[in-house]
C-alpha cells in the first residue's frame, strides 16, 4: 500500500482509505440518456458486487453513484472481512431453521471468498488482504468463548482457536482483555480501494459506471423502467437499489425501512516501533460489546481504531477526544500520542439486523441494509441477486423471512440508542466483576 498522498482525492472525506488510495481516476458523471439490462443506484460495496457479478453473466448494467464510488459506510469501515451477518445465529437459526440457517452461513462464507478471489485474480491494487480476527472478551469468560468455539464447530465446522487470558494478552498487550478467539478466516483490507478496483474492472467488462450522478426520481411501473439524474436517464428492464445510511427521500418507500446508524473511526500517526508495545499481531480485533471497539495496525504503521454507534449523533463535535478515550481505556500507554484523522460513517441496519434482499415490485430490487457488515455481504448478495436475475439459481429465497420492516420513525433512532445504551451498562457490570 502506498504511503498517505499529500492531496486528498476530490469528493472523498478525509479518512486514512481516501489519503491510501491506488488510483485516483474518476468516473464521468451521467449526461444524456442510456440503455442497460439493469440499472444499479448506489456505488457501495453492494452495487459494485451486484453490477460486477451481472457483467460477468453477460448482461449490461449501469451503476449510479451520488458522489464517488465507495464514498459511504463501504470505504470508510474498520476493514474487517469475516465471515456472518448482523444478526446472531441463534436469531438466524429461530427464524429461518437448521438447514436454511446452515445455507446462509454458507453465504457469508462464500462472500469472503468472493473478496479474496476477486483481490487475487484482478489484481487489485492495494487491498493488501491481512490474515486473522481476534474477538476480545472484556471480562473474564473461560466459558462463553470456549461455548462459541465449541459451538461455531459444530454447526460450521468452523476451526476457531480459544485463547485464554495469557495468550490474549502475548498478542494484544493489554489489561483490559481476558479471554478471546481467534478466527483463521478472517481477514481485513483496505475496503475503498476493493469497491474501487471492482468498479474499475467493471468499466472494463463494458459496464457503464457513473459518479457524482445521484438519482432524483424513478418511473418504475412497466416492462421498461426509467432512472432520473440531474443530467441524464438510464432506461432498464432492471433496478437494484444499493442506498444505505445515505439513501436519500428519492429511495420512497426503502428508506423508511433503513434505520441509519453512526459509528466512527480514527487512526494514528505512525507508531513505529511502539506498535509492537501493543501488538504482537497482525490480525484485527474486535471485543464483544454490541458498541465494540475494534482495531488493527496499519501497514503503515498506524492504529486504526473504531467504535461506538448512535443513531443521532452522526458526528460528535468532539469525535477525536471521544475516540482516543476509547484507545486510552485500552492501551493508556498511548496518551502521548497523537491522532491523525477521525471520520465517521452511517451504516444502515434493518430491524431484524439482516441484509434486506428483496424484490420490491417485478423487476425492481433491493440489496442494502448490510449492518456493518457489509465486507463479506456486499459481495455474496451481488451475486446471489445476478443470479436471481438472470434465473441461474434459487438461492436469494433463503432471505424470504428477512423482508422490509418500517424503521420505526422518530422511534427507531430512540430505540436503537436505548438498546446500545443497555448493553454498554451490562457490559460495565460484567467488568467490574
Amino acid at each position: 500500500m502506498q504511503d498517505h498522498q499529500t492531496t486528498l482525492p476530490d469528493g472523498y472525506v478525509d479518512t486514512h482509505y481516501a489519503r491510501t488510495l491506488s488510483a485516483t481516476a474518476t468516473a464521468p458523471q451521467l449526461s444524456g440518456d442510456v440503455h442497460a439490462d439493469v440499472c444499479i443506484i448506489g456505488g457501495g460495496i453492494a452495487g459494485v458486487s451486484t453490477a460486477w457479478e451481472l457483467t460477468q453473466q453477460g448482461v449490461s448494467v449501469a451503476l449510479l453513484e451520488a458522489k464517488r464510488i465507495g464514498w459511504g459506510a463501504s470505504g470508510r469501515n474498520g476493514g474487517m472481512l469475516t465471515s456472518g451477518f448482523a444478526a446472531s445465529s441463534e436469531a438466524i437459526l429461530a427464524r429461518s431453521g437448521h438447514k436454511d440457517a446452515h445455507a446462509l452461513h454458507d453465504l457469508s462464507v462464500e462472500g469472503v471468498e468472493i473478496v479474496l478471489q476477486n483481490t487475487r485474480d484482478l489484481n487489485l491494487a492495494g487491498v493488501d488482504p491481512v490474515k486473522g480476527v481476534i474477538i476480545a472478551s472484556r471480562h473474564p469468560d473461560p466459558d462463553g468463548m470456549k461455548a462459541w468455539q465449541a459451538q461455531a464447530k459444530k454447526d460450521y465446522a468452523e476451526d476457531l482457536e480459544y485463547l485464554s487470558p495469557d495468550a490474549m494478552r502475548k498478542l494484544v498487550k493489554s489489561e483490559r482483555f481476558f479471554d478471546g478467539i481467534y478466527n483463521p478466516n478472517g481477514y481485513h483490507i483496505h475496503p475503498l480501494n476493493y469497491c474501487r478496483g471492482v468498479a474499475a474492472e467493471i468499466q472494463r467488462a463494458g459496464g457503464l459506471v457513473f459518479e457524482n450522478s445521484e438519482m432524483t426520481s424513478m418511473d418504475l411501473d412497466g416492462p421498461q423502467k426509467q432512472v432520473h439524474t440531474d443530467q441524464g436517464t438510464v432506461t432498464c428492464k432492471n433496478v437494484v437499489l444499493c442506498g444505505s445510511g445515505y439513501s436519500g427521500p428519492a429511495f420512497g418507500r426503502l428508506r423508511r425501512n433503513l434505520l441509519p446508524i453512526a459509528t466512527y473511526v480514527i487512526s494514528t500517526q505512525g507508531l513505529g516501533d511502539r506498535a509492537r508495545e501493543i501488538m504482537n499481531t497482525s490480525a484485527a480485533v474486535a471485543d464483544t460489546r454490541l458498541s465494540c471497539d475494534y482495531f488493527r495496525i496499519t501497514s503503515a504503521g498506524e492504529l486504526l481504531w473504531g467504535g461506538g454507534m448512535s443513531a443521532f449523533r452522526k458526528h460528535p463535535a468532539n469525535l477525536t477526544d471521544l475516540m482516543k478515550a476509547r484507545i486510552l481505556e485500552v492501551f493508556p500507554q498511548l496518551a502521548d500520542v497523537d491522532i491523525h484523522l477521525a471520520w465517521s460513517g452511517l451504516m444502515s441496519y434493518a430491524r431484524h439486523k439482516m441484509p434486506y434482499l428483496v424484490e420490491m415490485q417485478p423487476n425492481v430490487w433491493t440489496a442494502t441494509a448490510l449492518g456493518g457488515h457489509g465486507l463479506n455481504t456486499g459481495p455474496i448478495l451481488g451475486r446471489v441477486l445476478a443470479e436471481a436475475i438472470t434465473q441461474t439459481s434459487q438461492r436469494h429465497k433463503l432471505f424470504e423471512p428477512y423482508g422490509l420492516r418500517w424503521n420505526g420513525s422518530f422511534v427507531g433512532p430512540l430505540v436503537a440508542d436505548g438498546l446500545v445504551a443497555m448493553s454498554n451498562m451490562m457490559h460495565r457490570r460484567r467488568e467490574r466483576g
